[in-house]
């Protein structure tokens, strides 16, 4: 399978830097920054720096199987598209051109509910494996409507999200406004001490 992104891109790092030069600043700041405080981002980003390839030379490297299986289905690779909310603010076709790559590389993808175009035309995109992420917002009625809809519509598991009582604030354009960031650092003045320093 080649999409012709093998010639631009080799690293994580060059795809972020296209992502940056193509993005506005709102979304840009909505797609790489976190809520409130930013505690859980720097978690994130500390779990995933913990991790580290080990390698390994004078290996057999003749037949290499990168896969694996998530609900008895198999994947190309252990990766999956997490759920964005509002990701048509990133490409016209929101879930729906996301399903599309999704199908074209093999991988899942988990929609948000926060997204459009919804989980009935995203489902209509591509024949790709998919789950469905819910916030949940209403009552069990609603809860089991959405649920339902996903059920007919070939998602293969539900995920609902419990921990979001309303949505927090992103941090990174209010402190690119008033001048905090540079580049894409946030250099946020520490409040003076009572003791001078």
């Amino acid at each position: 399978m080649t999409s012709g992104l093998e010639d631009r891109f080799q690293t994580l790092h060059e795809i972020v830097r296209a992502a940056r030069m193509n993005l506005a600043p709102g979304p840009w700041d909505y797609l790489v920054g976190g809520t409130e405080t930013e505690t859980t981002l720097r978690r994130n980003r500390l779990g995933i720096d913990s991790l580290a390839f080990r390698p390994r030379v004078l290996r057999d490297v003749s037949r290499i199987d990168t896969g694996t299986s998530l609900f008895k289905r198999r994947l190309r690779i252990p990766v999956m598209l997490a759920p964005i909310g509002s990701i048509e603010s990133f490409t016209p076709g929101g879930g729906a051109t996301a399903a599309k790559a999704s199908a074209a590389f093999g991988v899942p993808q988990m929609l948000s509910s926060a997204c459009n175009p919804g989980l009935e035309a995203t489902a209509a995109a591509a024949d790709n494996f998919r789950i469905f992420q819910l916030y949940v917002r209403g009552d069990e009625a609603w809860v089991d409507d959405h649920a339902e809809r996903a059920i007919a519509h070939g998602y293969a598991a539900f995920c609902m999200t419990v921990d979001t009582a309303h949505y927090g604030p992103t941090v990174l354009g209010p402190y690119r406004d008033a001048g905090y960031v540079v580049g894409d650092l946030l250099h946020v003045p520490l409040p003076r001490s009572p003791w001078g320093f």
